[in-house]
């Protein structure tokens, strides 16, 4: 892209991880520019968040501040901020106000609250794990007289006086931010909303979350902890987003920024800060986003997301062309109801330390990180401890001249020696060679991952031999072909050049998305009427919040089960519902139910029950975009000279052909053993294996079984 190239319908999207930030600048013909940044949060991700635009802004041609002028839509932004400041417990001091003898709700959590989120080897060792940190401690809980029954009826009239006592009360304790949840507020919020109004006059600085206005689901403990959460991180978020707001208009950018939210879409930054609790997983839901896109364009109905980063390694599935939603949230160990695209995630990334565990003096990799700072030890900053990056560059699957982050003096360029004496620092101990102790971080790591995907896929009732899987991030296509040998899958395809930048390109293809959900709680046989009605009040209110960008095309869906059974599924429902629309909804649950869990589970005898209504109010964004167009005809010049790469433990290194992805002509096929250099990552081809070109420069790998 030069400088002189027409800007119209320019979009900029930045995703800020745990070590890189990545920003991408998709033109209005669909090319793509890209850069990284390694993440900032000692100075609120500033400079990262700045400095992946100016890397991106120098690959597609133009000076930063030319490219802030000439940005005519948007810039949208998913991010990990939110999630981190949660899961470091480095929020806002948080008050809470509680119906009356609830007050200790959040603090016994559900019966399995000290096992939430945990592996499965942990579920039956409640004993031996122990309950989170409490977000907000007793001594800021308090229980204000009040009560609303289940059908919305006042039973206990709000006590303003008391109400406002307490609330002075916390806020004299030091309260940044307050948190109402009141039971049964989601047949009558009337408590709720006087609440949030006499904190907003006592305190106008303090932020404030309602948990009828973040969900209306069943579940006071959930309720609760949405609202605890969107309290702890608002105040941080906030300040966060509003230092960027005023840096970019004073950089010239005149438009709106955008945020990403976990439900798969973006809102203007106006909305998104009033509940920052929906951007926590906002950033790898941009690469669902993506996943979702991609899907459409190859035919491949079924896909397994797969992205390793530099910090940790997440998860989605797309079926049918669409990503499976989630109706709970957990992070750190709390859940809430809060629907969202489902991705779930393990510390395994490329920069995930390998260690020695003292007692049985075997090598371990993971969860902790080197994160950002000081990184890998191949970079060069300090680090001394051995990662999964680290490996990769002894091995020889990352290219030693490989750049990382910024242009100019802020480059990082890996270091091979480096990266030598971290290994060597594990490999010593245990009595094997630096190679292979590489060897046994990499296959760890991977074993890590299938098994991550395993209890994912298998979890969910499919079979993960029906998908082909999706490989982005930083470090997923260098270790794809050992995830995806595990589980038996067939077909990689890692979508191109822009492999390493792929959550921040899902971002900045996504739609401007607004939702409701509402309780249902009907038991069958079911009255279209009643559920016409239902659908039409949620999206009245919908279709006004998105009024200022245009007509948006609604879309309905039902959460249903059997009756007393505990797995519930999500299917879409006609806009226009009557009797027929409504049996075609069902047999679509029955015939997805049968297929996710077998005929064996069918209850053909049983009551059905919808627990949730949702809608979702979308204006297409219109962007798209693509990787590289490859050459029409086959050709060599993807290759480059050779370098050792080793594969197997105890055997030395192979002279191995080495491609430059970028050179790659539509119709190549590399055959393994083979590296693909990409810029910021490659793919690994090992031994048995191909790897194709395919249209809009996709890597398709396939194996010789």
């Amino acid at each position: 892209m030069s400088a002189e190239r027409d800007t119209a319908g320019v979009v900029a999207a930045i995703d800020i991880g745990g070590t890189f930030t990545d920003c991408v600048v998709i033109s209005g013909d669909g090319s793509v520019a890209y850069g990284k940044a390694l993440s900032s949060p000692a100075d609120d991700f500033q400079s990262g968040f700045f400095g992946s635009i100016e890397s991106a802004a120098t690959q597609a041609g133009y000076s930063t501040d030319e490219l802030y002028r000439k940005l005519t839509r948007l810039i949208s932004h998913g991010s990990t901020v939110a999630t981190n400041i949660v899961v470091e417990q480095k929020g806002a001091r948080v008050g809470l106000l509680t119906t009356r003898g609830h007050e200790d709700t959040i603090l016994m959590m559900r019966g399995l609250g000290r096992v939430t989120g945990e592996p499965p080897e942990n579920i039956l060792r409640v004993v031996e794990t122990a309950k989170p940190d409490p977000i907000v401690p007793r001594e800021l809980i308090r229980g204000v007289p009040e009560r609303v029954d289940s059908t919305g009826n006042v039973v206990v009239a709000l006590n303003d006086e008391v109400l406002e006592r307490q609330v002075r009360e916390l806020i004299d304790a030091g309260c940044e931010a307050i948190a109402i949840c009141f039971l049964w507020s989601i047949q009558n919020p009337d408590h709720e909303q006087r609440a949030k109004a006499v904190v907003q006059r006592v305190a106008p600085d303090v932020f404030v979350s309602v948990s009828h206005e973040l969900t209306t689901a069943v579940g006071e403990y959930e309720r609760t902890v949405a609202a605890v959460i969107d309290a702890f991180v608002g105040p941080r978020t906030h300040h966060y987003l509003s230092k960027l707001d005023g840096r970019l208009e004073g950089l010239g950018f005149g438009s709106s920024l955008m945020l990403m939210q976990s439900h798969g879409g973006m809102v203007p930054l106006q909305h998104g800060t009033q509940h920052p609790v929906l951007t926590i997983g906002s950033g790898p839901v941009g690469g669902m986003v993506g996943t979702q896109r991609l899907a459409e364009d190859l035919g491949v109905r079924d896909i397994i997301a797969t992205d390793m980063g530099g910090t940790s390694f997440d998860v989605g599935i797309v079926k049918d062309l669409e990503p499976e939603t989630a109706a709970e949230t957990v992070i750190g160990k709390y859940a809430y109801k809060i629907p969202a695209v489902e991705v779930l995630s393990i510390g395994a990334g490329g920069g995930s330390i390998a260690w020695i565990e003292p007692h049985s003096n075997t090598l371990r990799v993971g969860p902790q990180s080197a994160s950002s700072n000081p990184g890998p030890a191949c970079y060069g900053r300090g680090g001394e401890e051995p990662t999964v990056t680290d490996a990769n560059l002894v091995l020889g699957y990352l290219d030693p001249k490989a750049v990382f982050g910024t242009s100019g003096d802020r480059q990082i360029h890996p270091d091979k020696d480096l990266a030598y004496a971290a290994v060597k620092r594990v490999a010593d101990p245990l009595g094997l060679s630096v190679e292979d102790a590489a060897l046994g971080i990499v296959e760890i790591i991977n074993a890590k991952m299938a098994n991550a995907l395993e209890r994912v896929v298998v979890g969910r009732g499919f079979d993960p031999r029906d998908f082909a899987i999706l490989s982005y991030g930083g470090s997923g296509p260098l270790h794809a072909a050992g995830y995806a040998h595990e589980l038996g899958v067939d077909q990689v395809i890692v979508p191109g050049e822009v492999a390493s930048v792929w959550s921040a390109l899902g971002i900045g293809l996504s739609d401007i998305r607004y939702q409701r959900q509402r309780d249902a709680q009907l038991v069958s046989p079911f009255d279209p009427a009643e559920l016409e009605g239902m659908y039409a009040e949620m999206e009245s209110s919908l279709a006004e919040q998105a009024a200022e960008h245009g007509a948006p095309e609604l879309r309905r869906y039902a959460r249903i089960r059997y009756e007393w059974q505990r797995n519930e599924l999500e299917v879409a429902v006609p806009n226009a519902l009557d009797q027929a629309g409504l049996d075609e909804a069902l047999r679509t649950f029955e015939s997805t139910y049968e297929s996710r869990y077998g005929s064996a589970a069918l209850l053909p005898e049983a009551a059905l029950e919808i627990v949730a209504l949702r809608v979702e109010a979308v204006l297409p964004s219109g962007t798209r975009a693509s990787s590289h167009t490859p050459a029409s005809a086959p050709s060599s010049n993807g290759h480059r000279a050779s370098r050792v790469v080793h594969f197997v433990r105890g055997e030395p290194g192979q002279d191995t052909p080495i491609h430059d992805g970028r050179a790659l002509a539509l119709g190549d096929v590399v055959q393994g053993p083979a590296v693909i250099d990409l810029p910021t990552t490659g793919i690994v081809v090992p031994p048995g294996a191909q790897v194709a070109v395919s249209d809009g420069g996709n890597f398709i790998m396939t194996f010789n079984r």
